[in-house]
């Protein structure tokens, strides 16, 4: 049990922190071991503060210190503790993201992608976990001292659970399929509060449609002779081709480049003079 001294200290810290920090942020640390937790806490020194202490704790001291954020307090309804930061929250995501670490599969967890076997010689000797393999659906034989995977097995799809024979297969091959990480919920800055899905950027994606974006905006400008620094080229360009297609179709025929010579080497006394007598 804290003391009322000891709770009424934590209250003052979480507020001195509180105070420090533009970006304040709900994470979740759920089937977060406490060795992988201080792992991602000492990658993220000078980025982030993470303050694992009592939900009341934490509500008083943002009452006290900042009761704007306080709309964060729907976001705290389990294993979750405080991020602080001064990065965007769009960037604070993204750290917390990049920083997960791989585990085990357990029976029962949803697979996050397709887990796929590949074919190949394992480190597995020949026994009883033949009879496993077979079970988990893995097509398999001995060959000399271990066993081979004789081609790719998927053993649990996207979103599917992962069975007890594909959970025991994978850690006896030394598989990690699942990732544990910091969760960040919500994070608010400067007035708005943010939902983690509206955080998870994917950024490939979102480039690939501002550069088809990009295009199609320049192919309507063109199309609607809607002049400006980028169209213009591309118009000029097409207002070339039409003029010459127009000339060939029209029967005017273009200027030999050795008459095209002769002309820019004549003078102008030259080009005038009459014929002699």
């Amino acid at each position: 049990m804290i003391s009322k001294q000891g709770k009424q200290k934590v209250v003052e810290e979480v507020g001195a922190q509180l105070a420090k920090h533009k970006v304040i942020a709900v994470a979740s640390i759920s089937g977060l071991k406490s060795r992988q937790f201080n792992a991602i806490k000492k990658k993220l020194r000078g980025q982030a503060e993470l303050i694992v202490a009592r939900k009341t704790l934490i509500q008083m001291a943002i009452e006290k210190n900042k009761p704007e954020v306080k709309a964060l307090e729907t976001y705290m309804q389990g294993a979750e503790i405080l991020v602080l930061s001064n990065l965007d929250p769009f960037k604070l995501f993204k750290l917390f993201k990049q920083n997960k670490t791989k585990t085990p599969a357990k029976a029962g967890q949803l697979a996050p992608h397709d887990i796929v076997i590949p074919a190949g010689e394992t480190n597995l000797a020949p026994g009883p976990v033949l009879t496993e393999l077979k079970q988990a659906k893995i097509d398999a034989k001995i060959q000399g001292p271990k066993i081979v995977i004789t081609k790719d097995a998927v053993v649990a799809r996207a979103g599917q659970p992962i069975s007890p024979q594909a959970a025991g297969v994978l850690s006896k091959l030394g598989i990690e399929p699942m990732e544990v990480g910091i969760e960040l919920k919500a994070a608010y800055d400067n007035g708005t509060v943010y939902p983690g899905e509206i955080l998870n950027v994917d950024e490939e994606a979102t480039l690939a449609q501002l550069v088809k974006c990009h295009q199609q905006a320049i192919n309507l400008a063109v199309y609607a002779e809607v002049f400006n620094s980028t169209s213009m080229e591309i118009l000029l360009m097409k207002a070339a081709r039409e003029a010459k297609a127009l000339s060939a179709l029209s029967g005017a025929a273009e200027p030999k480049k050795e008459e095209q010579a002769q002309g820019a080497t004549e003078t102008p006394a030259e080009a005038q003079a009459p014929p002699a007598a």
